[in-house]
């Protein structure tokens, strides 16, 4: 039984399939058709399994957790590569054992958290994809996204929104933007607000400033689990990977 974690119940109805083994799937993408606007997964496409953990009181299933939901943020960006054996031993000790053993099995995985949430991408095809997660804070807070990241599209469709709306989209169009600055390895080196994300709908493509003024088009997609969180995942085009998700325990 697993006692110290348990994975969030996702809705089958939005998200992929089960997680696959990792070791079924080697680390590099293959082949794909030209890029084109995201749509159903290709059934060619390789499955990254992807984990999302709540802890503490995001979590369904009570608290009872070897993490605290403050944990999660620390650990946002963090990989395999950059914790020390002792730290790794010490976080799988503290997943759920499902999340723990594809951790160990897999040559490489990154971690994506915010307050009461973490998420593990497991496999060397990770590092290909981009993922961002944050917390929507009640209409009560501040917003939990500057709204200096959108550009003037997204500032018209936020001012659109009742208040209670509007931090949940500047929140979302902050995910996609994370996600695929990610994806394509530029982090926060380009300013967020030269990127439009303001696509309606939960897919679409964002166009990533690069080298020599060249734009890299990267297919986005927002995941909702959760009313807590939004969630995106990214994927240059025409990359033929595809977040495969674990939403219960089993």
């Amino acid at each position: 039984m697993e006692t110290n974690a348990a994975l969030l119940d996702l809705s089958p109805q939005s998200l992929d399939q089960d997680v696959v083994d990792p070791g079924h799937h080697p680390g590099r993408a293959r082949p794909a058709p030209p890029a084109r606007a995201p749509g159903p997964p290709d059934s060619a496409a390789v499955p990254v399994p992807v984990f999302v953990v709540p802890v503490g009181s995001a979590s369904p299933h009570g608290s009872g957790t070897g993490l605290s939901p403050d944990d999660c943020p620390g650990l946002n960006g963090r990989s395999r590569a950059t914790l020390d054996g002792a730290a790794r031993g010490r976080l799988r000790a503290r997943l759920p054992g499902r999340v723990s053993a594809a951790m160990a099995a897999a040559g490489h995985w990154e971690l994506y958290g915010t307050r009461g949430l973490l998420v593990v991408a497991c496999g060397d095809d990770a590092r290909r994809m981009g993922f961002s997660v944050e917390s929507v804070r009640p209409e009560t807070s501040p917003p939990h996204t500057p709204y200096e990241v959108l550009t003037a599209h997204e500032s018209r469709l936020a001012a659109t929104r009742p208040a209670a709306e509007r931090d949940r989209l500047v929140t979302r169009f902050w995910v996609r933007k994370d996600a695929a600055l990610q994806a394509v390895g530029r982090g926060l080196s380009l300013a967020p607000e030269r990127i439009e994300a303001g696509f309606p709908g939960d897919r679409g493509t964002v166009a990533v400033p690069g080298p020599h003024g060249i734009e890299v088009p990267v297919s986005v997609r927002n995941f909702a689990f959760s009313p807590a969180y939004e969630f995106a995942v990214a994927i240059p085009e025409p990359l033929a990977l595809t977040p495969s998700f674990s939403y219960s325990a089993g």
